[in-house]
């Protein structure tokens, strides 16, 4: 499972997996920091580029990345970025952040 967090809207959105979640967000936008990631625990994941993104005069073209472990003070755990959410998108897995706090183990249902 992934979180992602859109950064200006602060939407939390919850991917089943990597894969998915790389699918959803493009290259382009994630190097621009719109997005910062949270592993299944709660871990900080940041982007790592395998292919880089092209910019060219007139259009652009996404790489490829996969997350990673962030270098230590990349951005927050999970739980202190919940204190930022503004809106959790529906999804299979949560249906509150309460949820989402007992899950990566921050506090029981209903808190």
């Amino acid at each position: 499972m992934i979180f992602v967090v859109e950064t200006e809207t602060r939407v939390l959105a919850v991917h089943g997996d990597e894969a998915t979640a790389v699918k959803e967000h493009e290259g382009i936008d994630v190097e621009a920091a719109q997005y910062l990631f949270w592993s299944d625990d709660g871990t900080p994941l940041e982007p790592k580029f395998t292919v880089p993104n092209k910019c060219g005069w007139i259009s652009v073209q996404s790489g490829t990345y996969c997350l990673v472990q962030a270098t230590q003070d990349h951005h927050a755990e999970l739980a202190e970025a919940l204190d930022e959410v503004a809106h959790l998108e529906p999804n299979p897995y949560f249906s509150s952040l309460a949820e989402i706090r007992a899950h990566i183990g921050q506090g029981p249902v209903g808190t």
